[in-house]
């Protein structure tokens, strides 16, 4: 229902990501059959989470995953959630060897290992930094994009950062970026969940309590 819901909003204007991981690999395969079906057009495949797998089981359930779905596989990395590291090596290895793994969203605030994938991969997989204080300094490295969750609360403001490195006007960008890095550091700071929905109440959007 969800993944129907945003195709059906984004109409065609935006690609969208269906986050399709789950703790076993029967269970992430249905899902991604269903987004498919639902017209995602890319597959955001999380590792399993709750109880930490070993590098091996976690490379395993990528791999089968990936064997039974047509669309894109976008890995997510973050090992703050799943007890495991897909380092770039090993990222890029499964892109290698998989045609339809072309992404990763990295979320592991792992600086140098985001460098690596956007540096010595870029051949083999596109890096998208899913931590939010990276996004100006990753996108002038060279990273494809950022998925920042801040950007429920400041989107347009981080759009803006956005399109002027994408310009080439990295002064500006930066000036832009020290408006609403202050804001991104605060969420970041707390539970972040929470500062999400106290941030959109703050915008006059209450949707619960924190």
């Amino acid at each position: 229902q969800l993944v129907d819901t945003v195709v059906e909003h984004t109409a065609g204007r935006v690609p969208v990501v269906a986050q399709t991981g789950a703790t076993t690999t029967r269970e992430a395969i249905r899902l991604s059959h269903k987004a498919q079906e639902s017209g995602a057009d890319v597959l955001m495949l999380v590792t399993p989470y709750y109880e930490p797998l070993s590098l091996d089981e976690t490379l395993t359930y990528i791999k089968n995953v990936a064997s039974e779905v047509e669309l894109p596989v976008m890995l997510y990395n973050i090992p703050g959630a799943t007890g495991v590291n897909l380092d770039a090596d090993t990222a890029a290895g499964l892109a290698r060897e998989f045609d339809n793994i072309h992404y990763i969203k990295d979320s592991s605030a792992n600086w140098e290992q985001a460098l690596q994938l956007i540096h010595h991969h870029s051949d083999a997989i596109d890096t998208i930094i899913g931590w939010d204080s990276y996004i100006y300094s990753a996108l002038v490295e060279g990273a494809v994009g950022v998925m920042a969750g801040a950007a429920n609360v400041v989107p347009e403001e981080i759009v803006a950062v956005v399109k002027l490195i994408q310009e080439g006007k990295l002064p500006e960008g930066q000036q832009a970026w020290k408006k609403v890095y202050p804001v991104i550091d605060a969420m970041i700071s707390e539970p972040f969940i929470a500062a999400v929905k106290k941030g959109l109440a703050l915008q006059g959007e209450p949707i619960g309590l924190p």
